[in-house]
């Protein structure tokens, strides 16, 4: 799914990004705990975000790379205070990130820049969102 940023209310975006980055944080800390938990795995796999795009790739998933690190978001605002020349994006699971990761030595930030910011190293990102581990 491809979006563009369009106009919402502070409170409602604000919302809808406490919510997302909430369960992305419940789930990892679960995972933390318990790195076998399926159903903390699911739910960060299928926690939908915002990873910019160009507006010349709007159709294709090309992960952004700025620095050392893949960036992607829970709203549009976290989105457009970090990067407020980007004005478009794709909407995917996490899950999906694992398979168009871009190179070793890179890691995934969730909402670079705000309090709820989590970087995942590209290890991590593979072990908790590649495919479900085995218990032995």
């Amino acid at each position: 799914m491809n979006g563009s940023l369009h106009e919402t209310t502070s409170s409602e975006d604000a919302s809808e990004a406490s919510d997302t980055s909430d369960v992305i944080l419940r789930a990892l800390s679960v995972l933390a705990h318990n790195g076998l938990d399926g159903d903390a795995r699911t739910r960060l796999a299928c926690t939908e975000v915002l990873v910019p795009a160009s507006d010349t790739e709007t159709r294709k998933l090309t992960l952004p790379v700025i620095g050392r690190a893949v960036l992607v978001f829970t709203s549009e605002e976290r989105m457009a205070q970090t990067l407020p020349d980007v004005q478009c994006y794709h909407l995917v699971p996490l899950g999906m990130i694992p398979a168009h990761w871009p190179g070793r030595g890179l890691a995934l930030t969730i909402d670079p820049g705000s309090p709820e910011a989590v970087t995942l190293s590209a290890e991590g990102v593979h072990l908790l969102l590649g495919p479900p581990l085995k218990a032995a």
